[in-house]
Parts: C-alpha cells; sequence; structure tokens
C-alpha cells in the first residue's frame, strides 16, 4: 500500500493545505475534499452499472464475495462463483473478464459504500478529532457489519502485491490519505499540535485499527470488536495532544522530575 502525497480528487487537486490557513478556509478545505472523495467513489462505483444489468451484477458480486470469503481468492474457481449466481460461467465472462476483475471489483464496490457513509456520517461533527474518530470508528463497525467482504480485503487484498493500478488500489490510498488529511486539517485548524510526518502518524491510527479487525476476522476476538476499537482509537489519539493539553503536562512533568531529585 503506498502512501503518496494526498491530493483532492476532482476540481480540488491543485489545493494544498497551508498551516495559516483561517480556520474557516480549513473547514472549506475539508468539506470540499469528503465531497469529491464521496462524489468520485460514487461515480467510480457506477461507471460498469451504466453498462450492464445492475441487478445482475450484484448477484454475481455477492455470490463471489460468499466464495471468497469460504475458499479464498487463490482457490476460488469462477466456476464456483458461476454456480453460486446460478449462471452458466460464458455468461458470467460477459460481466467480468477474469476472476482477478471480480475479486477486486468485490471490495471496491464496498469501499465505495464506505466512504459515502462516512461523508453522511461527518456531516454531524464540527471538530476534526471528532470527524478522525469517527472515521477509525467507522471502518471497524463496518468490517463488522460486512465480515465476509473485511476478510476479502483485510485477509486478502490488502496485503497483496498484485493490486497495482486497480480500482480497489486506489480505494486504499483514497483510504489512507483522508486519515492524513484530517490530521494535517487539525494541525492547521490549532486542534492539536504539529507533530512528526502525519503519515507515520496516519500509519500507526490506521495499523493498530487495522490488526484489531484482523484479529477479529480470524479468532473472533475480541468479542465485542467495538468496545476494543473504541479503547484503541481513545488510545491512539493521544498522538495528537491539544494545545492545552501540552501546556497543563508541562508543570506536572517539572514537578515530577523534582520531586526524583529530592528523593
Amino acid at each position: 500500500m503506498s502512501m503518496e502525497t494526498p491530493k483532492f480528487p476532482g476540481r480540488s487537486s491543485n489545493r494544498t493545505l497551508r498551516a495559516d490557513l483561517p480556520a474557516a478556509d480549513v473547514e472549506e478545505h475539508w468539506q470540499e475534499f469528503i465531497t469529491d472523495l464521496a462524489t468520485k467513489s460514487a461515480e467510480d462505483g457506477g461507471d460498469r452499472k451504466q453498462e450492464r444489468s445492475k441487478r445482475r451484477e450484484q448477484e454475481i458480486l455477492r455470490a463471489a464475495l460468499r466464495v471468497f470469503a469460504r475458499d479464498g481468492i487463490s482457490r476460488a474457481r469462477i466456476g464456483d462463483i458461476a454456480s453460486e449466481a446460478g449462471m452458466p460461467v460464458s455468461s458470467l465472462y460477459d460481466y467480468f473478464p477474469s476472476k482477478e476483475d471480480l475479486a477486486y471489483a468485490v471490495p471496491h464496490e464496498h469501499l465505495v459504500r464506505f466512504f459515502v457513509e462516512y461523508a453522511d456520517a461527518a456531516a454531524g461533527k464540527r471538530t476534526f478529532r471528532e470527524r478522525l474518530k469517527l472515521y477509525l470508528w467507522l471502518a471497524a463497525d463496518f468490517a463488522r457489519r460486512n465480515p465476509e467482504w473485511a476478510r476479502t480485503l483485510y485477509l486478502e487484498i490488502w496485503p497483496s502485491v498484485l493490486v497495482s493500478e486497480t480500482p480497489v488500489r486506489h480505494g486504499i490510498d483514497d483510504y489512507v490519505r483522508t486519515i492524513v488529511k484530517l490530521i494535517r486539517c487539525g494541525e492547521a485548524s490549532g486542534e492539536w499540535i504539529a507533530g512528526p510526518d502525519p503519515y507515520e502518524t496516519a500509519a500507526i491510527l490506521n495499523g493498530s485499527v487495522n490488526q484489531v479487525i484482523i484479529v477479529w476476522l480470524l479468532y473472533r476476538r475480541p468479542r465485542d470488536l467495538m468496545k476494543a476499537i473504541l479503547s484503541i482509537v481513545d488510545r491512539t489519539m493521544s498522538l495528537l495532544p491539544s494545545p492545552e493539553a501540552i501546556k497543563s503536562s508541562k508543570p506536572a512533568s517539572k514537578s515530577r522530575k523534582l520531586n526524583g531529585i529530592a528523593g
């Protein structure tokens, strides 16, 4: 998975986020980003549907998802998917030219839904801290609600080296870029102190949540996935301390050092 410099999709692609932007401009910057992301994702997910039967394609995707989750992508056969979908193999090839195309289409369809769902939910959040926590929490909740999809994405597609230049690869990149964008917007708005490379912070936040999801998929542990995610998110969000938290921690640190010397 690459972590390239994030750019706005669509009309905002040439805009940059400066540290001296007024709060209102930072907010506008974010709103353009998330609106364009959701719009672009929806358009990407709809291109193929304009050319073929929507209902039949969805049946194939659902059948493929069940087979991939059960057998794994490498062991799944196109004939099994066609049988699951109740159609001849030759008809399935009219929609997807190969098993690989189908394998990448399955998780991409759900990523589109995730971005749109997040954009809707984030509209009710007023701070970047709330938006970032929601993003990480919703990633786990979406996996919990779509476990077959999550197994395909997190256990097979995401680690694969074969997803280069596919729609799902762009979706994964957009997923990480959104975390980086939230971190940078929070810095620019003054909600937290600008720290180390935001990509490193994004990797820690995203990696922590992904690891909990993966363990849950493999072993159904922890039993309460969302309770564990809330704890992980709260702990990792401490990497983004507010200016007030930094100020309040300094006297306490000095006091502890003096007490240690006195002892």
